[in-house]
């Protein structure tokens, strides 16, 4: 699960709301995502800081529509949302009764993965668009059976609540995918080919290349 950066704001309009929302201390409107008039502005704007991947298991679940010319220059997205796999996930599920439109508290997560979360107590340690969050510090990758488990070198503490969360959010949930799309592109470098583009599960990747010491 790689770190996430929801730096860049595309969606102004909705980001000047929430920010005065926030600054008053007012309670959000109810979470009714059909008819909310920043719901596609907020879902694409995700999706550019999240390159289109599910934010949990970087499984791509957007192909299109991330180009800068979909938005425009007050900052709201002009076209339809593409077909796409994902939901909005609130990170922390409490927070959705108050504040269901935090900025800070959304990410595009594959459908699957969401309903399998569910309203599970969430612990921040792997929250990807956390400033301090480091998967490479947080987590470790066996290469052969292609699971994240939590980095041996941590506490015994912390170990126990990177674990939970792996679980929590569905982290090899696609292991079975994962293995596939890494394993023909390691089968390739050991031919002494040139592997396809790495697109998804970037993090699994890098770390299998570390592994193996291809870097």
């Amino acid at each position: 699960m790689r770190k996430i950066d929801k730096s860049i704001i595309l969606s102004k309009v909705y980001k000047a709301w929430e920010e005065a929302l926030e600054h008053k201390q007012e309670v959000h409107p109810k979470y009714n995502s059909s008819k909310f008039s920043f719901y596609k502005d907020i879902v694409m704007n995700l999706y550019y800081c999240q390159n289109g991947l599910c934010a949990y298991t970087e499984k791509a679940i957007l192909l299109s529509g991330l180009e800068a010319e979909n938005w425009s220059e007050e900052g709201r997205y002009i076209n339809s949302i593409p077909f796409h796999f994902g939901e909005l996930e609130h990170f922390d599920e409490s927070l959705k009764e108050n504040k269901a439109w935090l900025w800070d508290n959304l990410l595009m997560v594959e459908s699957k993965i969401n309903r399998k979360k569910s309203t599970k107590t969430v612990d921040t340690i792997l929250k990807p668009d956390n400033p301090e969050y480091d998967p490479f510090a947080l987590l470790a990758y066996n290469h052969e059976t292609h699971i994240f488990y939590p980095n041996p070198n941590l506490d015994e503490h912390s170990i126990e609540r990177i674990a939970e969360m792996i679980d929590t959010l569905g982290l090899n949930y696609v292991k079975d995918w994962r293995k596939q799309y890494i394993s023909e592109r390691i089968k390739a470098i050991d031919f002494g080919l040139e592997p396809e583009p790495v697109k998804e599960y970037v993090t699994a990747y890098e770390m299998t290349l570390r592994n193996l010491s291809f870097e």
